[in-house]
């Protein structure tokens, strides 16, 4: 009987000892959690700006470039205005062909 008192005994502190360690462990986890959080939101706020700037210039080149195509196409128009309006009736009677069918 008194062996199985101090078998008991000996168990439970070594039970206390593994709930400490894990309640140590979960703390550490949470820590960790927060750590991981607090990275996520800087790296991803970082990679938004990029991409919004990213996007950003983007725009400002397809707008640089648009404008230039747009200065090309009225400056060929107008050295070639007959030319350019047979083109335009050509590609509207294949327009209107292929909506036909």
């Amino acid at each position: 009987m008194a062996q199985e008192t101090l078998t008991t005994r000996g168990n439970g502190g070594e039970q206390d000892a593994i709930a400490a360690q894990i309640a140590a462990l979960r703390a550490d986890f949470i820590k960790l959690a927060g750590s991981v959080q607090a990275s996520a939101s800087s790296n991803g706020t970082a990679f938004a700006k990029d991409v919004t700037d990213g996007l950003s210039e983007a725009a400002d080149y397809i707008g640089r470039k648009g404008h230039s195509a747009d200065l090309r196409v009225e400056a060929a128009v107008a050295a070639n205005p007959y030319l350019a309006l047979g083109l335009a009736a050509g590609i509207g009677l294949l327009v209107g062909a292929m909506t036909r069918r």
